[in-house]
């Protein structure tokens, strides 16, 4: 994320926003200009040249002021735009990474990180422009006033630019703290809000709003400490302000004594000197505003980066899947160990063991959602070579399962309407069509996410469905069929095990019968 991709998203536009800024900032001063020339005029009666005057001054201000409403509306479409190629490249980078993203990292990253950025960078960008203009036209006018204000006025800028740097390094670092404490606030919200009527239930609702009220304090203080460190920038350059007005006005009225200047400069030069001065602190605050979200913007770009996603050509479906001295480790210092196992193509094996003995995490680090500490995951073709597994055709059925807006059809073929002819049949060898019946459309039925209107063994279904009808050769499933009654489980299992895919289960109180449909059985 920086200014040249801002940039690039509309090159003539962009053009217009600076070109304009400028001249807005520019004309405003001509109008104190030729104010210089009005005052003057008046002192010596010659009220034919008052009257020019006064309609030059008008026109300089009208344009000033309007046109610079005009970049603001055209800076925020050039905003938008860039923000909406910025969030989608975030989203894409995400989907191809193949890592793990908490969700409240991403809302943080789409929501506040970029509102962040927006203040802080792009809406200071027509600022600088506008009184960057107005700085050096005023020193112009200076200039042609009188060489000595002119260099006064130099070295009071001078000391100006430099005075803020004082608090620039705590302005960056108040910047970047306001974000990670944004992002660690909608990490304590997901954790504890996901699980409300839980907390309800055991009334247990005192220690969410300890855990909110703590991670809301430090969101606080973060976001009054980047208050506290803008308004010493401000405090600062209002210093300089006052100091600059109160030498060149005192320096001015011995010129005009003197008789070296005109009697209308005492006013303008003040005018001159405010715009300096306010021009030199708006475009100090906004460029020390903008190098504060470098480093935020740095974040950003490494997660716009495009990744190029894995050459199908290249990858093919496991033969053999086995696991090679693997182990995950925590943070607390516990160690999940994992046996070397080896599963055959066709191969039906059932997973089981206590809680906490890691079932699960060995389904994600088979699926590579979770990376080990140690060991490694190996795929081999049917030759035994080492290969890039195509997980495509690999199917997991989470004990949550996931389901996305659309009907039930569609999170069947996830969205792939060439499917659309093969639902029946899977729909009839997880056991969903006599449910299909419940439903006034069918499989043509909206899934409503928020209030979900379906029940769990439905949700279940559907995705043992979907990766059916995918065709996916190996199936992982963790307790996915945990809330569908035993006889439905049964036939279930007995279509998955006639299939030549490679079924990986994991299930808590198996009948027998059910036992037998399987190879072989590993405990953890």
């Amino acid at each position: 994320m920086s200014l040249k991709g801002f940039i690039n998203t509309n090159k003539i536009r962009f053009f217009f926003i600076t070109l304009l800024s400028i001249l807005s900032g520019t004309s405003g001063i001509m109008a104190g200009y030729i104010q210089m020339y009005w005052l003057t005029y008046i002192k010596g009666n010659d009220w034919i040249k008052v009257g020019i005057t006064t309609g030059l001054m008008a026109l300089c201000w009208f344009f000033s002021q309007s046109v610079i409403y005009f970049v603001q509306y055209l800076n925020n479409i050039q905003e938008e735009e860039y923000f909406k190629k910025v969030r989608d490249k975030i989203a894409e980078h995400y989907f191809n990474d193949g890592k793990f993203h908490k969700i409240a990292d991403f809302q943080n990253r789409l929501t506040n990180d970029l509102s962040i950025v927006k203040y802080n960078f792009f809406e200071w960008y027509v600022i600088v422009p506008f009184y960057g203009s107005m700085l050096v036209a005023s020193l112009i006018a200076l200039i042609t006033i009188h060489w000595s204000i002119f260099i006064l006025s130099l070295i009071i800028d001078v000391i100006s630019y430099f005075l803020p740097k004082v608090i620039d390094k705590k302005v960056k670092e108040a910047t970047v703290n306001v974000s990670d404490a944004n992002n660690e606030y909608l990490n304590v919200i997901n954790k504890w809000f996901s699980g409300l009527a839980e907390l309800k239930r055991y009334f247990a609702g005192g220690k969410l709003f300890e855990a909110q009220n703590n991670s809301s304090t430090k969101l606080e203080n973060a976001n009054v400490n980047q208050t506290v460190q803008q308004q010493l920038l401000n405090i600062l350059n209002g210093v300089g302000t006052l100091l600059s007005t109160i030498i060149l006005l005192g320096f001015t009225g011995l010129l005009v004594d003197q008789k070296i200047v005109v009697f209308g400069a005492i006013l303008s030069v003040q005018n001159f000197a405010n715009n300096v001065s306010f021009g030199m602190q708006e475009t100090i605050t906004g460029l020390t505003m903008m190098r504060s979200v470098k480093p935020l913007m740095k974040k950003i770009s490494e997660d716009v980066v495009s990744i190029e996603t894995e050459n199908r050509n290249n990858v093919d479906i496991p033969f053999v899947i086995r696991t090679q001295n693997l182990s995950l480790s925590f943070r607390n210092g516990e160690t999940l160990e994992f046996p070397n196992i080896r599963i055959n193509y066709g191969d039906k094996v059932l997973l089981t063991g206590d809680s906490g003995t890691g079932k699960t995490t060995l389904f994600k680090l088979i699926l590579g959602i979770i990376q080990p500490t140690h060991g490694k995951v190996i795929f081999e073709d049917n030759d035994g070579q080492e290969i890039l597994p195509d997980m495509s055709k690999i199917g997991y059925i989470p004990q949550e399962p996931n389901l996305f807006p659309g009907t039930i059809e569609q999170n069947i073929t996830m969205y792939n309407a060439k499917l659309d002819s093969n639902v029946k049949t899977v729909v009839e060898e997880v056991g969903l069509s006599k449910d299909l019946g419940h439903f006034k459309n069918g499989l043509k039925t909206q899934l409503d996410l928020d209030k979900l209107n379906i029940s769990g063994g439905q949700r279940q279904k559907i995705v043992l469905a979907r990766a059916k009808i995918h065709e996916s050769n190996i199936i992982l499933i963790d307790e996915g069929t945990s809330a569908i009654d035993q006889k439905t489980t049964l036939d279930i299992l007995k279509n998955l095990v006639r299939s030549e895919s490679t079924v990986f289960f994991i299930a808590h109180n198996f009948t027998e019968e059910m036992r037998r449909l399987f190879d072989k059985k590993i405990e953890l």
